[in-house]
């Protein structure tokens, strides 16, 4: 276990250690993860939020082993159950924790499904890959997975197009838990949803988690859909975890300045007459050649010296709370 966690990753069913994912480019290597470390415990929720290009869906990918052909895996941990899976050859990765023991809620459901299956057979090819179960034994464990996510069974027959979106949502979603795996990773799993979509998915999910117990990440650039759902809250920039922490501690009194913008530019409507909107000055760096220091420091408010030439370390402030910022990251 990396000692930055030993502490408070209590079981951890997936601790990511240093992990280090580049993509090649014509202008270069862009440093889309670059020494990630966070963790989910058992039976827990950890958010992992940040700015559209942060490297969240980069940390994902790897994990499932699912990176673009320009994807290049740099080095650090991804343990799941204490096994590191980047040691594990794909073939085994795919039966035997691929789907079985880790799912995936991609975003954009329509993109996920075959448009030219219908349900019930993309998700009976789920299930023959990975048990060797009867096909009626097969159909019985579908129709009650789509009835757990209030999809009815007859909806099995039909081909995604002719499903609406939170449908098609509620069917990944029961897809990613045919074979009641001990981690759920949901990348974005409101993209493109209404509003009342959106809170529905959540709670259905933080309700599923709640009743199997499963472990879940959830990732999302809206840091409000996590308020209610996770127990732990990684924020990334630019490629980097800038701080982690305790939900509560997250939102009521967060470190690093780029949080503290986060969870100001987040609506208040019991506020909206005194209370301006806040936003985040400048644009997210160029991962091919990021800022020297801090990552943050160009459109940092309290940016010193030392951020422009140092790079911070992720550590421990306080218990369940860690930060990458030399202004707030004293040790208490």
């Amino acid at each position: 276990m990396s000692e930055t966690f030993e502490e408070d990753a209590i079981n951890p069913v997936l601790l990511i250690d240093s992990l280090k994912v580049y993509f090649r480019t014509k202008g270069g290597y862009v440093k889309a993860a670059d020494e990630v470390s966070t963790f989910v415990n058992e039976g827990g929720v950890t958010g992992l939020a940040g700015e559209s290009g942060s490297g969240k869906s980069t940390v994902v990918s790897q994990v499932f082993r699912i990176l673009p052909k320009n994807g290049e895996y740099l080095g650090g941990k991804v343990l799941f159950k204490n096994k590191d899976l980047m040691k594990m050859n794909l073939k085994e990765f795919s039966k035997e924790v691929r789907w079985k023991r880790m799912s995936l809620i991609p975003q954009a459901s329509m993109d996920a499904l075959d448009p030219v299956y219908r349900i019930k057979d993309q998700m009976l090819e789920t299930i023959l890959e990975h048990e060797d179960v009867s096909k009626a034994e097969a159909m019985e464990r579908i129709y009650k997975s789509l009835e757990s996510v209030g999809v009815p069974q007859e909806k099995a027959e039909m081909f995604p197009h002719e499903l609406s979106g939170g449908q098609r949502q509620r069917v990944i979603i029961a897809m990613a838990l045919l074979l009641n795996p001990d981690l759920v990773i949901a990348d974005e799993p409101t993209t493109a949803l209404d509003v009342i979509t959106q809170a529905q998915i959540v709670s259905l999910l933080k309700g599923l988690q709640q009743s199997r117990g499963f472990s879940m990440m959830m990732v999302t650039h809206d840091l409000s859909l996590l308020a209610g759902v996770s127990d732990m809250v990684t924020i990334m920039y630019a490629g980097k975890v800038v701080e982690l922490g305790g939900v509560d501690k997250i939102y009521s009194s967060p470190l690093h300045p780029y949080t503290q913008l986060l969870i100001k530019s987040i609506p208040d409507v019991r506020k909206w007459r005194e209370r301006k909107l806040v936003s985040i000055p400048g644009y997210p760096p160029d991962l091919i050649d990021p800022p020297r220091g801090c990552r943050f420091h160009p459109r940092c408010p309290l940016a010193m010296p030392i951020c422009k030439e140092k790079e911070p370390e992720l550590l421990r402030v306080e218990p369940r709370h860690y930060v990458a910022c030399h202004v707030t990251g004293v040790r208490r």
